[in-house]
């Protein structure tokens, strides 16, 4: 069955020094670098030109049919492509909730992915989990 996961939240993502063609060549190629059984996982995710700018242009994350809730198993290859388009100087939020309630995310911003850490805490305090 495999584990299946919601991408909660991602923000859109500004480009510069790029035609709309170059973005979706890098896209392809950036899919196509990977093997066979990780390829359908990345090519599941669509990008939408939301705003086109002289200087930049403005995409938006989608997933095929609008399901948000599926097997993100291509979740890190997203992030490390979104650092080698996003402009410097602005950053990108990657969110993904688990079936069994984990949270996991990255923050990106140019040539750079960090993993978000999520921590139970009430009152600046950690909370205990079993």
């Amino acid at each position: 069955m495999g584990y299946y996961s919601t991408l909660t939240r991602c923000d859109t993502v500004k480009v510069v020094g790029m035609t709309e063609e170059q973005f979706r060549k890098k896209w392809k190629e950036k899919i196509e670098s990977l093997d066979d059984d990780h390829k359908g996982y990345l090519d599941f995710y669509n990008w939408l030109l939301r705003k086109k700018d002289p200087d930049c242009l403005w995409f938006n994350l989608e997933c095929q049919d609008d399901e948000w809730y599926a097997k993100h198993y291509a979740d890190e290859s997203l992030a490390e492509f979104i650092s080698q388009v996003i402009a410097e100087g602005t950053y990108c939020v990657l969110e993904f909730q688990g079936e069994d309630g984990a949270w996991w995310g990255y923050y990106i911003t140019k040539d750079s992915v960090k993993e978000i850490k999520y921590v139970r805490m009430v009152d600046g305090k950690l909370i205990e989990t079993t």
